[in-house]
């Protein structure tokens, strides 16, 4: 029985992490950093060639930040930027861009307080 006690014990406590990570999901949702994110997220979607242009740049900006290859990474970076200039320079664009960065930052520092408090042996990250 005392098997069966923990184990219920263990499903209890999981569901209850999900509980409360969704009230933190909804707290989150609530917070004037992700307001602003969605309402210039939908003035972005409502030009939707500028989107779609937008989309594309953020993809191969992406690309170049996960590449292996540092040697040319701000040549590269500055001639991506040059290249979809005339969208980076609309308000739109840079409002989306803007509250993006708020939001991320804000997931940041929850999983920062998240990584803080659970003690997980990553030392094989260590460079020897």
């Amino acid at each position: 029985m005392g098997t069966e006690e923990s184990r219920e014990t263990k499903v209890s406590s999981f569901e209850e992490v999900i509980q409360k990570t969704r009230e933190l999901t909804a707290l989150l949702k609530e917070d004037e950093r992700y307001q602003e994110y969605c309402r210039s997220l939908e003035r972005l979607k409502s030009r939707p060639e500028l989107y779609k242009e937008l989309n594309g740049f953020r993809r191969k900006n992406l690309e170049l930040q996960i590449q292996d290859d540092a040697e040319d990474y701000d040549d590269r970076t500055e001639e991506l930027q040059k290249q979809y200039k005339n969208i980076l320079m609309e308000s739109v664009v840079m409002d989306f861009l803007r509250s993006e960065q708020a939001v991320c930052k804000l997931l940041r520092e929850v999983y920062e307080v998240l990584y803080g408090e659970i003690a997980l042996d990553i030392s094989y990250m260590d460079e020897e």
